[in-house]
């Protein structure tokens, strides 16, 4: 199989995957329900402030409404938890296209793209599960993980540059 047919093979898949999981009122993407009736639909303001050094975290850390108008329209903080969830689908379904293109085309740019998106993933997987269950008994480890996070990301980074890069080291160990 030549390159061409392999890499229209996989966009055909995707494609056919995407089409089958949001058909219908079942659909697996987009799930929508009415609002009991009972629910109270009035908005509480809420005002967002943060520290000049926390700015630039704090803008693209999900968060969860209440909202306040300003808000809704996108001003002050644009990275709400409906837009995080659309970056993690898109990464995710990314990878399915960057994965076996890794294999065919080697070079720096796809070192960087594998393990950015790779590491992205995993960092929100793991940063998700510490704060739904760690961060209630284990305040800081939510500093720890950024701090682990950050550091293995410029460890990649640096493997990337200064050795042969993540997919020729791939390579190599499939090759053992």
């Amino acid at each position: 199989m030549t390159f061409t047919k392999f890499i229209l093979k996989t966009i055909m898949a995707t494609v056919m995957l995407l089409r089958a999981c949001s058909r219908g009122p079942k659909s697996l993407l987009l799930q929508t329900r009415p609002l009991p009736k009972n629910v109270n639909t009035e908005i509480i303001s809420k005002q967002f402030t943060a520290s000049p050094a926390l700015a630039t975290i704090e803008y693209f850390r999900a968060r969860r409404g209440p909202f306040t108008p300003e808000e809704k329209r996108g001003k002050g903080h644009l990275m709400m938890a409906s837009t995080h969830w659309k970056v993690e689908r898109f990464v995710a379904i990314a990878m399915t296209g960057i994965m076996p293109a890794c294999l065919f085309v080697q070079g720096a740019t796809m070192d960087h793209l594998l393990s950015t998106f790779v590491y992205l993933h995993g960092f929100w997987g793991i940063d998700g599960v510490l704060k739904d269950y760690l961060v209630k008994f284990v305040p800081w480890i939510g500093k720890v993980w950024y701090l682990l996070a950050i550091i293995g990301f410029a460890g990649l980074v640096n493997f990337n540059y200064n050795d042969v890069g993540i997919t020729k080291a791939i390579q190599m160990l499939w090759s053992l």
